[in-house]
């Protein structure tokens, strides 16, 4: 049984190394033939060519996907320096007037620049076709390219894969400019997005300020119409004088009619202007920084 055992051991052994010395020269001859064919080329081509589609892919999607929130995003910003500009054009300009009218005779408006945006404006290029690139196809058309690679002695078949390749390569290079451009259209509708919810916030802190000024309004208007009716009986337009208010009521009325022209002119300008996002982006930035500092002057007038 011993004896009978070392020998089937023994012919396992030898068939083992048989079939691994078989495997061997068949991988050789495989790989030689594919470097003489130009079948290796192409299928580290065909790697390639799966590679940045995938890639390029996921990063569309990517873009598409932050594109449209963003967007969404901006639009509500959008919506609200609307409804901020409707309030100070069509609520607290008229209601200043009113208060006013007493004082001095005060033209009111109610027109202004609505905002509008279009969203992102980049057309996004797609991946060229595997037909369009490969000069030889090894996986779809074996027959026929091993073939060619006999009749030519491998020469033309290899030229192919090489030129197939240099191809994929400079599509690969394409679609990675292609992906950097997606990702600066998003910086710059980021930016966007960043920049218009401070300008909201810039609005909507200014007409809070605007509306404490118009009840301080009141208190000196009202001030002035009970001194008119105790020395005149009746309301005079000439003794409703803002000189006959005491300094620091004369100063608040300066104030509202100097934050009334800041906030015309906040109002009157168009802050997403048509055109390419860079163009918006730059003005939006440069509208930022101009309503930061008259939000600033504002509060040291009101104050």
């Amino acid at each position: 049984m011993g004896f009978f055992g070392w020998i089937g051991r023994k012919a396992k052994a030898v068939g083992n190394a048989i079939a691994n010395a078989a495997s061997f020269v068949g991988s050789t001859i495989s790989n030689g033939y594919k470097s003489f064919t130009g079948q290796s080329t192409f299928e580290e081509a065909d790697r390639l060519y799966e590679d940045v589609k995938r890639r390029f892919e996921e990063h569309k999607r990517y873009f598409e996907s932050e594109v449209e929130k963003l967007s969404s995003e901006i639009e509500t910003q959008v919506n609200s320096i609307n409804n901020s500009k409707e309030t100070i054009k069509k609520e607290l300009f008229p209601a200043f007037a009113e208060k006013m009218r007493r004082l001095k005779d005060i033209p009111v408006s109610d027109e202004y620049i609505r905002e509008y945006f279009s969203g992102s404006t980049l057309k996004v290029d797609t991946i060229k076709a595997k037909a369009e690139l490969y000069l030889i196809d090894f996986k779809n058309n074996p027959f026929k390219s091993n073939a060619l690679a006999i009749i030519s002695l491998g020469f033309y078949t290899r030229k192919k894969a090489k030129e197939t390749l240099e191809k994929v390569k400079e599509e690969k290079k394409r679609l990675e400019e292609e992906m950097a451009r997606m990702d600066s259209e998003l910086t710059k509708l980021r930016r966007i997005k960043e920049a218009l919810e401070l300008i909201a916030e810039y609005y909507l802190s200014l007409i809070e300020v605007y509306r404490k000024l118009l009840n301080r309004l009141d208190n000196s208007v009202n001030f002035l119409m009970i001194r008119c009716i105790s020395f005149a009986r009746k309301l005079v337009r000439e003794q409703m004088s803002i000189k006959l208010l005491p300094k620091s009521q004369q100063a608040e009325i300066m104030a509202m009619v100097s934050v009334s022209k800041v906030l015309k002119n906040m109002v009157d300008r168009n802050i997403t202007l048509e055109g390419k996002n860079e163009t918006i982006s730059k003005n939006i930035s440069e509208v930022k920084e101009e309503m930061r500092k008259q939000k600033e002057k504002i509060i040291i007038d009101a104050a």
